[in-house]
C-alpha cells in the first residue's frame, strides 16, 4: 500500500539554513504583490466577465407562482456578461452587458461615451407573468379572434344540461403573458453650456390574463383575456445652464395602441339569442390613445442663498375609437348610437413652483406651490336607454356618461430653525385643495400642521421625530347623485369624505463605533371620517422598524431588519331591496372591521474570506401577512347572522447562499443554492372553495392561490479578462 507523507515546511528551511554558503541557491525575487483581481472580492462585477453554468430546480406545488416575474427551468445559463472597452486617454468608454441570455427574463444593456461630447445606450428587458398551470377553458380563439365554444355543447347547455358539458372539454393550460422593453437614450452636449437629450421606449405586452367576461350575475363568465398592445413613448429636451441658472425645454409623446380592442365570447348557457339572454357577449377594452406634452422648468439662484425653481407642463390627451353597438343580442332592437367615435380629449396642466432660503445661519425657509389640472374636454353626450349584459335595455338614471374631471392644488411651507445644534426645529402647513366633475362633492380641502425635531451634527446618532395633524372637509355635496343610481344618501367616498388625521413619526439611529449602525423608526396613524353613516368609518396603521449592521475592514458583515406593521378599518353598509320597508331599516345595517397585520423579518451575512480564494455569502427573509373580517348586526336584525370568514395570510421564506472559489486569478467556481417555501390560503381563491371549472352559476378557469416549496442550484464558473 501506498503511503503519503506531508514533510513540515520548517524541515526544508532548516536544511537550508545549515548548508554552506558555496551551496546556497541565487536569491530569489520578491513575490509579486496580488493583482487587482485577486484582492477584488469575487462577488464585484468585474468589468470584463461572463458566467455560465447550469440551472437546477425542484418545484413542490404551484411552478407558476415561484415563477411570476421571472424564468428559473432548468437548463444552461449565459448570464453575468460584461464588457468594457475604454480609450487610453479616456476620450471614450463603451460597455455591454447580458443576463439570462436565451431566458424569458433575459435582459440586454449597452452605452457608448465620447467624453464631453455625447452618450448613447440601450435596453432590451423582457419581464414575464406567470400566473397559473392550473388553469383550464373549453374556449377557443376563433380566426376573427372571438372567444368561442363548441356549438355542440352550447346546445346541450341550452337545452337544459347546464354548465356541467363543459369540463371534459376543456384542456389545461399556461396562463401566461410578458412584457417587452427597449430602450435608447441619447444625450449630447454641443457647447459648454447646453446639454441636449432624447429617448425612444417601446412596450410591447402580449400573452392571455385572467378577465371576468359576465352576463351577470346568474351567468358569471371568466375567460383567458387575449391581449396584445403596444406602446411608443419618445422625448426630446434642451437643457441651458450656468453657474446661477438652468432653463430647460423638452416634449413628451406616448401613443398606446391595442391590438385587441374589442373582446367578443359566446355564453355557456345558450347557443342562439333571446330576449333576456345572449348567445354571445362583448365588451370594448382599453382604447388606442395618445399623449403629447410640452414641459418647461428651470431654476435661477437669488441672494441670501435663495434659489427659486419652477417646472410647467401641458398636455394633449386623445381618443377616437370607434363606439361599440349597444349590444350583440341579436333579439333585441337596436339602439341609436349618439355618434360614431368617442371623440374624447383632455387638456392636462401641471405646475411646480418651489423657493428654498438660507439668509442667516439659524433659519432656512421653504415653500411648495403644485398644481395639477385634468380637463375633460370630450363632446357631452346624451344616452336615455343602454342595454346590461347584452340582456335587457334600461333607462339610464344619469342620462349619458359622466365626463369625470378633477384638479389638485398644493401649497407647503416650513420653517427651520437650527440655533441649538445639533438640534433642529421645524413648523410647516400644507394645504391640499381639490376640486371634482362628476363627483358627489364638488371639492374638498385639507390642512395639515406639522412640527418635527432633528439632530443631524451628532458624530454618534441622529434622530427625527414628527407629527402632524390634519382636517380635510368636503363642500358642494350632491346627494342627488347618490340617490340616482339608487344608493343611501349618507353614505360616502372615502377619498372626499371628510376626514380629520393624526400621524406621528420617528426615527433614531446610533453609531456606537465605525462598525455598528444601529436603527429604531416607528409610526402612529390615525384617521377618522365623523360625517361618513354609510362607508369607511375609521382606519388606523402602526409601524415599528428594527435594523443593526456591522461590518469590518477584512469584509466581514452582517445585519438583521425586523418590520411590525399593522392596519385596521372600520366601515359600516347596509342590506336590503330598494323597497322603502327595507331600504330605510336601520336594523338592517351592518359593519365589518378588518385588520391586517405584517411580520417581516431579515438577515445576511458576508464572513471573511475562507482563506485566500474562496468567499460565501448567505440571507434569510421572512414574511408573514394575515388579515381578517369581523362582520356584526344589530341586535334583532331580520338580516341572516353572518358566517364570519376564516382569516386570510401568506407566508413567505427565502433563504440564499452564495459561494464562490477562485480556481485562478480570471477564474472561479460559483455556487448558489435557494430555499423558497410559500404558504398562502384565501377564501375566495382556495381549491378548496374553487375545487372545479364549473361553480354555482359561473364558468371559470379554476385559477387558485397555492402553495409551494423550491429549491433552486445553479453551478457555474466565472470568467474575468
Amino acid at each position: 500500500m501506498r503511503r503519503y507523507v506531508l514533510i513540515p515546511l520548517a524541515l526544508f528551511s532548516g536544511l537550508a539554513v545549515s548548508s554552506p554558503a558555496s551551496a546556497q541557491p541565487p536569491a530569489q525575487p520578491a513575490a509579486a504583490p496580488p493583482s487587482a483581481e485577486s484582492s477584488r472580492s469575487l462577488f464585484d462585477i468585474a468589468p470584463n466577465q461572463f458566467l455560465f453554468g447550469a440551472r437546477v430546480s425542484s418545484i413542490d406545488g404551484d411552478p407558476a407562482r415561484f415563477q411570476r416575474y421571472q424564468d428559473i427551468r432548468d437548463g444552461a445559463l449565459f448570464t453575468g456578461a460584461r464588457v468594457t472597452r475604454e480609450a487610453p486617454d479616456g476620450a471614450w468608454l463603451f460597455k455591454a452587458g447580458a443576463d439570462n441570455v436565451g431566458w424569458r427574463d433575459q435582459r440586454y444593456g449597452a452605452n457608448f461615451e465620447q467624453t464631453g461630447r455625447f452618450k448613447v445606450s440601450g435596453l432590451w428587458d423582457q419581464i414575464p407573468q406567470f400566473y397559473s398551470v392550473d388553469t383550464k377553458t373549453p374556449y377557443t380563439t376563433s380566426s376573427a379572434g372571438d372567444l368561442v365554444l363548441p356549438d355542440s355543447a352550447q346546445s346541450q347547455a341550452q337545452g337544459g344540461a347546464g354548465l356541467s358539458v363543459y369540463p371534459p372539454i376543456a384542456p389545461q393550460f399556461d396562463l401566461r403573458e410578458r412584457r417587452d422593453i427597449g430602450k435608447v437614450n441619447f444625450s449630447a452636449t454641443p457647447t459648454r453650456n447646453l446639454d441636449v437629450t432624447s429617448s425612444f421606449t417601446m412596450q410591447r405586452h402580449r400573452g392571455e390574463l385572467p378577465w371576468g367576461a359576465s352576463f351577470g350575475f346568474s351567468n358569471d363568465v371568466e375567460v383567458p383575456l387575449p391581449y396584445d398592445s403596444r406602446t411608443n413613448d419618445f422625448s426630446l429636451g434642451a437643457e441651458w445652464n450656468n453657474t446661477k441658472s438652468m432653463f430647460r425645454v423638452g416634449y413628451t409623446g406616448s401613443w398606446f395602441d391595442n391590438l385587441d380592442p374589442v373582446l367578443t365570447w359566446d355564453s355557456p348557457l345558450r347557443l342562439t339569442d333571446v330576449a333576456g339572454t345572449p348567445g354571445r357577449g362583448r365588451m370594448t377594452l382599453w382604447p388606442t390613445n395618445s399623449a403629447n406634452t410640452l414641459s418647461f422648468g428651470g431654476y435661477t439662484k437669488l441672494a441670501h442663498k435663495t434659489q427659486v425653481t419652477g417646472f410647467f407642463s401641458y398636455g394633449l390627451w386623445s381618443n377616437d375609437e370607434p363606439l361599440q353597438p349597444f349590444t350583440i343580442n341579436s333579439a333585441l332592437p337596436p339602439i341609436a348610437l349618439p355618434r360614431t367615435s368617442t371623440d374624447a380629449e383632455a387638456h392636462v396642466f401641471s405646475t411646480n413652483l418651489n423657493l428654498a432660503s438660507h439668509p442667516i445661519p439659524d433659519w432656512r425657509f421653504g415653500a411648495h406651490f403644485r398644481n395639477y389640472t385634468y380637463a375633460n374636454h370630450m363632446s357631452a353626450t346624451s344616452i336615455t336607454n343602454y342595454v346590461a349584459y347584452d340582456s335587457n335595455a334600461s333607462t339610464t338614471p344619469t342620462g349619458g356618461p359622466d365626463l369625470y374631471a378633477h384638479d389638485r392644488t398644493t401649497f407647503d411651507a416650513d420653517a427651520t430653525w437650527s440655533k441649538m445644534s445639533p438640534l433642529a426645529l421645524t413648523v410647516g402647513y400644507t394645504h391640499n385643495a381639490n376640486g371634482y366633475d362628476a363627483r358627489i362633492f364638488q371639492s374638498s380641502g385639507e390642512s395639515v400642521f406639522r412640527v418635527s425635531a432633528d439632530a443631524v451634527g451628532s458624530s454618534w446618532a441622529t434622530y427625527r421625530v414628527q407629527y402632524e395633524v390634519g382636517s380635510r372637509t368636503g363642500s358642494g355635496l350632491d346627494e342627488k347623485a347618490l340617490t340616482d343610481i339608487g344608493e343611501h344618501a349618507e353614505m360616502r367616498h372615502y377619498d372626499l369624505a371628510d376626514r380629520t388625521r393624526n400621524r406621528f413619526t420617528g426615527q433614531v439611529d446610533i453609531v456606537p463605533s465605525d462598525a455598528w449602525v444601529l436603527s429604531v423608526s416607528g409610526g402612529v396613524l390615525h384617521d377618522d371620517y365623523p360625517n361618513t353613516f354609510f362607508g369607511l368609518q375609521n382606519s388606523n396603521g402602526r409601524t415599528v422598524s428594527l435594523a443593526a449592521d456591522y461590518h469590518q475592514p477584512n469584509g466581514m458583515g452582517a445585519g438583521a431588519t425586523y418590520n411590525y406593521e399593522r392596519y385596521a378599518g372600520l366601515q359600516q353598509s347596509h342590506e336590503g331591496d330598494s323597497s322603502a320597508a327595507q331600504f330605510n331599516d336601520p336594523l338592517r345595517n351592518w359593519t365589518a372591521d378588518s385588520t391586517e397585520t405584517v411580520h417581516y423579518f431579515s438577515i445576511y451575512a458576508t464572513p471573511p474570506r475562507i482563506g485566500r480564494d474562496t468567499e460565501v455569502r448567505f440571507s434569510y427573509d421572512f414574511s408573514h401577512a394575515e388579515g381578517n373580517y369581523f362582520y356584526t348586526i344589530p341586535a334583532g336584525s331580520p338580516i341572516v347572522a353572518p358566517n364570519q370568514l376564516p382569516n386570510v395570510f401568506n407566508k413567505l421564506q427565502q433563504l440564499h447562499i452564495d459561494a464562490r472559489h477562485r480556481i485562478k486569478n480570471n477564474l472561479a467556481a460559483t455556487f448558489s443554492y435557494l430555499y423558497e417555501p410559500f404558504r398562502v390560503y384565501d377564501f375566495a381563491f382556495d381549491p378548496s372553495v374553487v375545487n372545479g371549472i364549473v361553480q354555482p352559476s359561473s364558468l371559470v378557469m379554476g385559477y387558485v392561490y397555492r402553495p409551494y416549496t423550491a429549491n433552486s442550484f445553479v453551478f457555474g464558473v466565472r470568467y474575468v479578462w
